[in-house]
């Protein structure tokens, strides 16, 4: 699909002529027009079903991107959406997306998962909840918990804009305990070094959190493994967040 925005697009979303400008990674390096952005998308399956849930989700305390529906009500014309652009970049806050990440679970309770999609994200997922060898499978434990819709990438598209609530641009379904939204943006935070190793600890009144995060963990360890990504500092990071989740869920034993 090129990557030059069609004129037929802007049509259908009722979007006229203007420059448009490239977003980051939270907008998935879509473009504005205005205050539209138009993405392009991959999975129509997924695409569909994130614009449907975020155009009537109200989580307390965080805003979310709405979508725009074509003139004929359609999410999705000819491989491209539209959402409504919201102020704010993608920022360290990660002990307030954790928050945020609970707050939109609570809002996704009673949320139909969509089906299924077979490619790296759900193999990953599904191996993660497998048992595991090494020091990690040691410390796993059954976690007796409902699964429910919640986000499987909370920390990349969480915005902040000084103090209003945090804005999330998307939703990437996954169907596991409340906490995994939480522990994904925790896992997420010390990867890339955004957090301190003391987010363990203040948020280790949740429900199984350290399970959750260890299951997090897995996932992120088999997207990197099974996207054949060798880039050294991205395993030097995983073998680093390893040592520390062991460390002090071996202690809390």
């Amino acid at each position: 699909m090129s990557n030059q925005l069609p004129d037929h697009v802007r049509d259908a979303f009722q979007v006229g002529a203007g420059p448009a400008e490239q977003l980051g990674q939270a907008w998935d390096f879509g473009f504005r027009v205005g205050n539209t952005v138009f993405a392009k998308v991959t999975a129509p399956e997924m695409s569909g079903w994130s614009s449907k849930t975020r155009e009537t989700l109200k989580p307390e305390g965080v805003r979310v991107v709405r979508p725009i529906r074509s003139t004929d009500g359609r999410f999705v014309v000819a491989g491209w959406r539209a959402s409504v652009f919201s102020t704010g970049t993608i920022s360290k806050r990660v002990d307030e997306t954790v928050v945020a990440g609970l707050r939109l679970a609570d809002a996704l309770v009673d949320t139909h998962a969509p089906e299924p999609v077979d490619n790296v994200f759900n193999r990953a997922d599904v191996q993660a909840w497998e048992e595991q060898p090494g020091r990690i499978g040691e410390l796993l434990e059954p976690i007796n918990r409902v699964n429910q819709v919640g986000h499987a990438d909370m920390l990349a598209t969480t915005l902040y804009a000084g103090t209003q609530p945090p804005a999330v641009t998307d939703l990437v379904p996954v169907l596991r305990p409340h906490g995994f939204t939480a522990a994904l943006v925790i896992v997420d935070g010390l990867l890339l070094g955004a957090v301190d190793e003391g987010i363990l600890r203040r948020f280790s009144h949740l429900p199984e959190i350290e399970q959750l995060v260890l299951r997090a963990f897995l996932f992120r360890r088999n997207l990197q493994e099974f996207s054949e990504n060798n880039d050294p500092n991205v395993i030097s990071n995983l073998n680093r967040v390893e040592s520390t989740l062991v460390s002090y869920v071996s202690d809390k034993i």
